[in-house]
């Protein structure tokens, strides 16, 4: 870790390497941390990029013949990210909530860029949006750029190389960059870097607001906001609920890569981020969505399987789920994945097949809040997913992988009275739900829950931050 930092702020390395992905490790967990590095890892990557290579060619030569979009100058340009073609024309923005229309009523300018996360292109969204300030980020760029990327990231390997020579990295960790330096998440980053700055020219902002986690695409769009003007103020708004486990969102680099302010929508991570950053610069913004309705729920067998958006996680729970619905039949689980990930692609890594699935397992194509009010008890581990579901009256399990560290985002509320690590202790624990004390125990921590991760949006402070 203290190498990765190293590099980071060595004001010597350029830009492009400190976007290399593997630099920002976004939380303590084996999948930003440990990476499998050998001759089969390293020619997997190669077969990729080859193939990718005709499809990105492809993209390049589309890209090349659709019109550029042009943007209004706005006082404010918020980023955030598409994730479901049902979210198109929302009035509600996935992690925004209803913000846009806050800014509107206080007669803020604005403008919105979505980084598109869905198999749906960029021009098609475009041609079917209604509204005139929503504007889709370009998977691809034309020629020029992505040849500009490319070049890059050939010099950024020489900066690599010189770091190994120089002995201020390990070979491992020369690897572990270099196989990074090419995959799709810090090309990403390169791409946004590239994007949002001739966005910004345009725009004109006084002030970018982006979702904040650590990132290293979120890194790299703060410099790129900086290097057209110093004077933008960038905000992060830190949207999900920290923990100690965290690591790059409570790290200050040198140069042009941190949010001036750092807007928090929950009073937990709030308190956690004044104890890791600068105080002056932590402000408490509170959620600009819904604050949850709790409804008192009759323990049923419909069964909501929440994992967070990595896909060991997923195959974790849902092979714990898979083990316990082969067995009991009368039990329905339905499986819920995050808006990044690819579910066929995890069933892939189960070896399963659609078709293979029981009847008792059911993959949910609905709303959250459709799950959420037809199940009774919500199964998770590090998913932030779960203070809604808990907040809704779903009584929460958490699957204590002992191989891994705490990820529960309750678990200083509910105090380690949910947790589970095998099939027997699940099937004890579900009796225990049915036992009135035990639920009633639980279940009467929802206020704190609702006081601690559901705050209501400081009006006077987003004024008072936005002059």
């Amino acid at each position: 870790m203290k190498i990765l930092d190293q590099i980071l702020n060595n004001q010597k390395i350029s830009t492009i390497t400190k976007s290399i992905n593997a630099l920002h490790i976004v939380k303590i967990h084996s999948a930003y941390t440990k990476r499998q590095i050998g001759f089969f890892t390293i020619i997997n990557k190669l077969i990729k990029k080859i193939l990718s290579f005709f499809i990105t060619i492809l993209n390049i030569l589309i890209n090349n013949f659709i019109p550029e979009e042009k943007f209004p100058k706005a006082k404010i340009l918020i980023i955030s990210h598409f994730v479901n073609h049902d979210y198109l024309n929302s009035n509600n923005d996935f992690y925004f909530g209803n913000f846009e229309k806050l800014l509107k009523a206080y007669n803020y300018s604005s403008c919105k860029i979505m980084i598109n996360h869905t198999d749906y292109s960029s021009y098609y969204l475009r041609k079917r949006k209604k509204k005139k300030n929503i504007f889709f980020l370009n998977k691809k760029l034309n020629f020029f750029n992505e040849l500009k990327i490319l070049l890059s990231q050939v010099f950024s390997i020489i900066e690599l190389i010189l770091l190994l020579f120089k002995k201020e990295i390990n070979f491992n960790c020369f690897l572990n960059l270099s196989l990074s330096l090419f995959d799709s998440s810090t090309s990403f980053s390169l791409r946004m870097n590239f994007q949002i700055r001739d966005i910004v020219k345009k725009v004109k902002p006084k002030y970018c607001i982006l979702t904040y986690e650590g990132y290293s695409w979120e890194r790299s769009t703060i410099n790129a906001i900086k290097s057209v003007n110093p004077d933008i103020k960038c905000i992060g708004y830190q949207h999900t609920s920290l923990t100690s486990n965290h690591n790059s969102i409570f790290k200050t680099l040198k140069g042009n890569f941190n949010p001036d302010q750092i807007w928090c929508s929950q009073l937990k991570s709030f308190k956690l981020l004044n104890k890791k950053i600068r105080k002056n610069k932590i402000y408490l913004i509170g959620s600009f969505k819904k604050i949850p309705k709790t409804r008192s729920k009759i323990i049923n067998n419909k069964i909501l399987v929440i994992p967070e958006g990595i896909y060991s996680e997923c195959e974790k729970l849902f092979n714990l789920c898979l083990k316990i619905a082969l067995k009991n039949k009368n039990l329905l689980f339905i499986w819920r994945v995050h808006p990044v990930i690819n579910i066929k692609k995890v069933l892939q890594n189960l070896k399963l097949k659609m078709s293979q699935l029981p009847r008792n397992i059911k993959i949910s194509n609905k709303s959250f809040e459709y799950d959420i009010n037809n199940t009774s008890i919500a199964i998770y581990r590090g998913s932030t997913a779960i203070l809604k579901c808990f907040a809704m009256g779903n009584f929460p399990i958490y699957f204590d992988d002992q191989s891994e560290k705490n990820f529960d985002p309750l678990k200083d509320i509910v105090l380690r009275k949910n947790y589970i690590s095998n099939e027997r202790e699940f099937t004890a624990t579900l009796k225990k739900i049915k036992n009135k004390q035990l639920r009633n125990m639980i279940m009467n921590k929802i206020p704190n829950v609702i006081k601690n991760f559901f705050v209501k949006p400081n009006i006077r402070m987003i004024k008072l931050k936005l002059k």
